[in-house]
């Protein structure tokens, strides 16, 4: 172990998913300092799952009773010793060389204070983690801070560009805990969602650099119904809003079907041999942008309601 490393993960009744999880930091070659995992009041056998590792792994039990995505993420940054924090989501698997090359991103880039590592979904050939990759590099294309990503070149095997990006994702995400300390920060409970996307706000709000680094891999499991796709989308889509009241953004026209979107996804599905399913994914695509804009104005109807006098 080079560096003083802590993995950070927050779970609430996934123990299923939070065993596969686990499993990865098993495979791993570097073996963090410490992994801090952070149960937010579960009521499965998580507890079991978590403390069954304690014989190969240096993990560390937190019961946060909060419940709330922020909360425990703050408890586990509170509980954490390490001088890089390394993120993790319980349905996230790691690649074998996650905490290495993370490590090794750091050395790498000493002045930055997040590294962001590239996700890819799970299972792989379903039509909702297709359509989930393809959001991700539309998220990753309009967060770049100066080079403009291609699809072709995003989607082949030898990609490895290193860009600073506008926008941070805790699903694989690591932070100089000095930075953390230093400038007060913390993931603002007021996110029941997107707590991660305003950290990265405030990230850049003190000139704090991001860098994306694509050889830091972890898998994602992907919704696996229609049901909670949508129920995602519309998520987002009051993530959005809120987003935008706190930092003064135009959050609405973010959720709005663009042109662009319609003309880069047949070349999306070109290189992913996915163009047998360009109708369902072009479907896909005005369900999810109805869903946002329905989670939007909820969250608008919510934050008006709040704002009257009692």
């Amino acid at each position: 172990m080079t560096e003083n490393t802590s993995v950070i993960i927050i779970t609430r009744n996934r123990a299923k998913m939070l065993t596969n999880c686990l499993g990865s930091i098993t495979k791993q070659t570097v073996i963090p300092n410490e992994i801090i995992v952070v149960d937010n009041a579960s009521v499965d056998n998580t507890k079991k799952v978590i403390l069954s590792y304690k014989k190969n792994l240096p993990i560390k039990y937190f019961l946060e009773k909060q419940i709330g995505i922020p909360y425990a993420r703050n408890r586990s940054v509170k509980e954490a010793s390490g001088s890089f924090l390394l993120m993790l989501d319980d349905d996230c698997e790691a690649d074998k060389f996650w905490v290495e090359r993370m490590e090794k991103a750091h050395q790498k880039y000493p002045k930055a204070w997040v590294i962001q590592g590239r996700t890819y979904s799970l299972p792989p050939t379903k039509i909702y983690s297709v359509f989930a990759e393809f959001g991700r590099f539309l998220y990753l294309q309009n967060s770049a801070k100066k080079q403009t990503l291609k699809i072709k070149n995003f989607f082949s095997k030898g990609f490895k560009d290193e860009i600073e990006l506008l926008i941070c994702d805790t699903k694989n995400f690591s932070i100089k805990t000095s930075y953390l300390k230093e400038y007060k920060l913390l993931f603002d409970t007021n996110f029941y969602r997107g707590e991660d996307t305003d950290l990265g706000r405030q990230i850049l709000q003190k000139n704090g650099l991001i860098m994306f680094c694509p050889s830091i891999k972890v898998y994602h499991w992907e919704r696996s119904s229609l049901k909670e796709f949508l129920e995602q989308c519309w998520h987002i889509g009051r993530t959005t809003a809120k987003i935008g009241v706190k930092w003064k953004l135009l959050s609405f026209i973010t959720n709005l079907p663009r042109p662009k979107m319609l003309l880069r996804l047949p070349l999306f599905c070109k290189v992913m041999n996915q163009l047998h399913n360009l109708p369902l994914l072009i479907a896909l695509l005005f369900l999810d942008r109805l869903s946002r804009i329905n989670g939007w104005f909820y969250e608008k109807m919510i934050l008006s309601l709040e704002k009257r006098p009692k």
